[in-house]
């Protein structure tokens, strides 16, 4: 029988962040879920992750006990992003700099802050979401882009500095997920006609990379969209 684990997931208000932490929560885990809205499934912990004072508020809800995992699930993009309405020379600064602090510079931090936590567990594990940017050039969202693109160096740095504790770091890059905003989306026309990925797929992934041994840190996974005319 799996022993009960501690899991931090980040973004669980909804969409991908909300489906993982209520899957987490339905095999037993304690799952703490931090957002800045009202968490859908597990411990809420309100926290902005742009203040330290958010940071400070996931350590002290983690508390003295080993944690098993980090998931970074939450994100931001900009303004009118993945439709004709965004336009990256109308970008306030402002928005740049909040976009890559939340997708970027937020789960840097927290992964520091969290290591001594994590370090107690027997395969602990950070993982990030990224977003699969093929082909290149087809996504014009700048800040977005470069925030998710960075992850993978910070993702390689970071399991490099926290070798000693044995924390691994994955990146999962998917394609759409059917969430409720994608889905949306998809209806009102403003994506093409597609079949976004499973919320159901995201959280077996999810548990393949919490089922490994300490030995096996997958560092990249993406996940890939069937094209409509594949099932056709």
């Amino acid at each position: 029988m799996e022993r009960t684990k501690t899991i931090v997931v980040v973004g669980g208000s909804r969409g991908i962040g909300a489906a993982v932490a209520a899957h987490l929560q339905g095999q037993g885990h304690r799952v703490l879920a931090v957002s800045r809205g009202p968490a859908v499934a597990g411990e809420w912990v309100p926290a902005d992750l742009l203040a330290d004072v958010g940071i400070k508020a996931v350590v002290r809800a983690v508390g003295g006990a080993p944690l098993d995992a980090l998931l970074y699930l939450g994100g931001s993009w900009e303004q009118g992003a993945f439709t004709a309405d965004y336009d990256f020379m109308a970008s306030p600064r402002a928005e740049t700099r909040a976009v890559i602090g939340i997708n970027l510079v937020a789960p840097i931090l927290l992964a520091q802050a969290l290591a001594p936590a994590l370090s107690g567990a027997p395969s602990p594990r950070v993982v990030l979401l990224g977003a699969w940017l093929d082909p290149p050039g087809a996504y014009p969202e700048v800040a977005n882009a470069a925030s998710k693109a960075g992850l993978h160096g910070a993702a390689r740095a970071m399991e490099a500095s926290l070798a000693r504790f044995g924390i691994g770091v994955t990146v999962i890059d998917p394609a759409n997920v059917a969430t409720d905003e994608v889905e949306a989306d998809i209806a009102d026309g403003r994506f093409g006609a597609q079949r976004p990925i499973p919320l159901a797929d995201v959280c077996r992934t999810i548990d393949y990379v919490l089922a490994l041994s300490p030995d096996t840190v997958p560092a990249r996974l993406v996940l890939a969209q069937q094209q409509p005319a594949a099932r056709a």
